[in-house]
């Protein structure tokens, strides 16, 4: 296949470059105040066993966790993939026309905002927010905005809501969380993710806005929306995994919120009569996405799935820093390219840039969760290489080393090959 041409991509990122990466990297400073050298690796360790005895588990896990959030009063739903979970969002939501949602990967995986076009859908997230109003696309799982200046959000503003808002982050902040809370109180809908999920009957949900604090509780029915892989089989090891969502993904010791989760409202102050529905939620529905991931749990990917979207790996990343979000498909990065390929096909996988990868190892080495990404990757180039789906002189190296033993091809003594491959 023709090599993938991204000179015109690198330019136009001059400017995303210019505003982002100076963000990604004092995260490592603060990250390192937090833990030495020889506390990450412990941790990391401990959080790698937390996620491979959940995951070598999962089928029974996944028994008991429904068993125990069911019997909490949450409402558990199974979706196969997108188009099915679209459809069950779509039901419990009925004929409400205002929907609040909080920032989630797994929500916009399954591309809800086209599904729910019908509706006034409104990111209560401050980052995600501004994306929507730019009718864009976040550029980092964790820092959706971080390449838009002040001064681009205040004009922006202007255009959408007629409001004069000074250029600066305080004052930008303060127009939107007024903006927000008429809608938080108006919406009869909540939609977030999830961190994590313990098999006890419990789902955590991080946040440092407050925002995810609101949409689960101020609407009557609350709808999760997250993927099995997300399970773990205690509370005590969801905690850590809260922690490290910090740590890892944005520098911090602990979120500012944790929002846990174990039922709708309750309430027995009158005469010890339990009712649903008192100040929070009266329904929780919890939908829980395949979306390929019985797939990739049953292949040489299986790793994949340890990941917490913490988005460590970009932040470290070279091919992430000049191509941002053209690397990748649902999730930026490594990860996305190889969803890409199960959920849809190996020429889509080579177009998200399966053949980018410098395998540099960095995203390894600061992953929590010790994925092996770019060992994953040359997994996948393999079998693309297999199926012809490869830039067309990778083909003619491996014709080469099968045929001479060495990626040139022929060789002549005295004479330099026609072509030098670097391999």
């Amino acid at each position: 296949m023709k090599p993938l041409n991204l000179t015109k991509e690198i330019e136009k990122n001059e400017k995303t470059k210019k505003e982002i990466l100076p963000i990604m990297y004092s995260y490592k400073e603060r990250r390192d105040k937090i833990l030495n050298e020889e506390e990450k690796e412990k941790f990391r360790e401990e959080l790698r066993r937390i996620k491979e005895k959940a995951i070598d588990g999962i089928g029974e896990l996944k028994k008991r966790t429904i068993r125990n959030l069911e019997k909490n009063g949450i409402k558990v739903i199974e979706a196969k993939d997108s188009k099915d979970a679209n459809k069950k969002i779509k039901e419990i939501i009925g004929k409400e026309k205002l929907v609040i949602k909080s920032k989630s990967n797994t929500i916009n995986e399954i591309n809800l905002n086209e599904a729910l076009k019908d509706k006034e859908l409104i990111e209560t997230d401050l980052g995600d927010f501004i994306v929507q109003i730019f009718e864009g696309k976040e550029i980092h799982p964790v820092l959706p905005s971080a390449d838009l200046t002040p001064k681009e959000i205040s004009k922006k503003i202007k255009e959408k809501f007629g409001k004069d808002v000074q250029a600066d982050p305080e004052e930008i902040v303060r127009f939107i969380r007024g903006y927000l809370r008429e809608k938080m109180y108006e919406a009869k809908i909540g939609i977030t993710g999830a961190n994590v999920i313990s098999s006890d009957g419990s789902i955590f949900i991080l946040e440092n806005e407050g925002n995810i604090s609101l949409t689960s509780r101020i609407p009557d029915k609350h709808i999760i929306l997250t993927s099995f892989d997300k399970i773990v089989s205690s509370r005590e090891d969801a905690l850590k995994i809260v922690k490290a969502g910090a740590i890892f993904g944005t520098g911090q010791d602990y979120p500012v919120y944790v929002n846990i989760i174990s039922g709708p409202s309750k309430t027995a102050d009158i005469q010890d009569k339990l009712i649903t529905g008192a100040q929070g939620a009266r329904e929780v529905y919890l939908i829980l996405l395949d979306n390929k991931r019985s797939k990739i749990l049953n292949s040489e990917f299986k790793e994949l799935l340890y990941c917490i979207n913490c988005g460590a790996c970009l932040n470290f990343c070279p091919v992430y820093h000049q191509i941002f979000r053209r690397y990748g498909s649902d999730f930026p990065g490594v990860k996305g390219v190889i969803i890409s390929y199960f959920k849809d096909s190996g020429k889509n996988a080579y177009k998200n840039g399966a053949f980018f990868c410098t395998t540099c190892k960095q995203c390894g080495e600061n992953c929590p969760m010790k994925i092996d990404l770019s060992e994953l990757i040359r997994k996948l180039r393999k079998q693309l290489s297999d199926k012809k789906i490869a830039p067309d002189t990778v083909i003619e190296m491996v014709k080469n080393v099968r045929q001479y033993g060495n990626p040139f091809g022929k060789l002549e003594e005295g004479k330099v090959p026609k072509k030098l491959y670097c391999c």
